[in-house]
């Protein structure tokens, strides 16, 4: 089988992606990744075959201040930052993207095209030359759905007829705002000889899948009105080390609390910084990931903590009591997983969705970006003390752990490929 995937080096957006191109390679598949160079080592890694983005898109480089091309942090609403993520990082990904999917299944024909929901342009290309597509989903079901909150308002389901009105009116709005990408997308399908779109949602709606990468049991649009073609394939993680070298004595056995931030740039360093003042007076073992947008050296780390710049989380969340996080999707869909409770500082993008979501399911609480140490001491404290917590983030570990997304999603484009001919 012949895959020409294509997907958005975009921090925690890749690594599930990725896992589903590994499983594909491992399965024996001719898989050809269309994407960012930044991402060509970690795509070649998998042992797919790199082909970079040649037109003009956006570079995704948002690890670091001077080179993030969505800059959302620089907004002063949530308005201004989700006009700035559907400019900077939706929008260019139609008619170029578009143009060099056609170009490489003209060259290079594949049996299936497999899509970063957001590079919306590979599934008006899959259209033109009649190759099935499949959609992943690296976050909520993003596509509005009639009896939930739209993603991007951080609100949780509300009961009665208030709640009904309340995502009605919301769904309205977030039809109107992704309207503004339905031009490109038309502009793409007549290149591509096709008709033009009524709703900028049919082109996705369109594909054979569309794949949501986590249980249902953790998203709301799952209690919705979906689409016969959203499935719900359960998460994807690339392979981890099992062991972990603990930096602390074996004799230390205070509850161990990961702190995780985004490994985009946020302007996270001072929430960072709040959260080490906050674990320095408790009786913790703290291990800060710093990643690409952090530097240690500009922090203070307390005695009871350690900052290193990554270790894969599932290498060290099965040692974990909770973890304090921004609550990128990937990072809840990680602690989650084995079993863990979260506090969330969600920040921006659709990181206060993912925090309603961790809270509703009694896995985790949250907590402002603007709390203070003392209140944010107090807060990792009740946590850690509160079994409840507990409970709710290991009865999500046994949803998420039914079914392991890159097996399922490989077997789903094994089936389509298979019954074409």
């Amino acid at each position: 089988m012949r895959v020409l995937q294509t997907l958005i080096a975009f921090s925690g957006s890749a690594p599930p992606q990725l896992a589903v191109t590994r499983r594909l390679v491992e399965r024996g598949h001719e898989v050809r990744v269309l994407a960012h160079r930044a991402a060509r080592e970690r795509i070649e890694s998998t042992g797919a075959e790199f082909v970079a983005f040649q037109r003009t898109v956006p570079a995704m480089d948002i690890t670091r201040r001077e080179t993030d091309s969505l800059r959302d942090w620089e907004a002063h609403t949530k308005l201004g930052a989700g006009v700035r993520l559907l400019k900077n990082g939706v929008l260019p990904f139609v008619v170029s993207p578009s143009r060099e999917c056609a170009e490489l299944l003209r060259s290079w024909p594949a049996d299936v095209v497999v899509l970063d929901w957001m590079v919306i342009g590979a599934a008006v290309a899959a259209d033109g030359a009649g190759v099935p597509a499949v959609v992943l989903v690296h976050c909520p079901y993003p596509l509005p759905v009639e009896g939930a909150p739209p993603l991007f308002t951080g609100l949780r389901p509300l009961d009665g007829w208030i709640g009904t009105a309340r995502d009605r009116l919301l769904n309205r709005i977030a039809t109107r705002v992704w309207t503004n990408g339905l031009p490109l997308v038309n502009k793409a399908r007549a290149e591509q000889g096709l008709p033009p779109l009524d709703d900028w949602a049919a082109q996705l709606l369109g594909t054979r899948e569309i794949c949501v990468m986590t249980a249902p049991e953790l998203d709301f649009s799952s209690h919705g009105v979906l689409p016969p073609n959203v499935r719900y394939v359960g998460p994807a993680f690339e392979p981890y080390p099992r062991r972990w070298d603990s930096p602390w004595p074996d004799t230390n056995t205070d509850p161990l609390v990961v702190i995780s931030f985004s490994t985009s740039y946020m302007n996270q360093r001072a929430l960072a910084q709040r959260v080490l003042d906050a674990v320095a007076g408790l009786p913790v073992r703290a291990l800060l990931t710093t990643g690409p947008a952090l530097e240690a050296q500009a922090l203070r780390i307390p005695e009871n903590a350690r900052a290193v710049a990554f270790i894969p989380h599932r290498t060290v969340l099965p040692h974990a009591d909770l973890m304090v996080t921004h609550a990128g999707w990937q990072t809840v869909n990680a602690a989650l997983a084995d079993g863990v409770p979260l506090l969330c500082i969600p920040d921006g993008r659709d990181q206060p969705d993912n925090a309603a979501r961790v809270v509703a399911c009694g896995a985790g609480v949250r907590a402002r970006k603007s709390a203070s140490p003392g209140r944010l001491r107090e807060v990792i404290a009740d946590a850690l003390k509160d079994p409840a917590l507990k409970q709710g983030a290991q009865a999500m570990a046994e949803a998420l752990g039914r079914s392991d997304g890159a097996s399922t999603i490989t077997e789903k484009l094994e089936f389509l490929a298979s019954s074409i001919y």
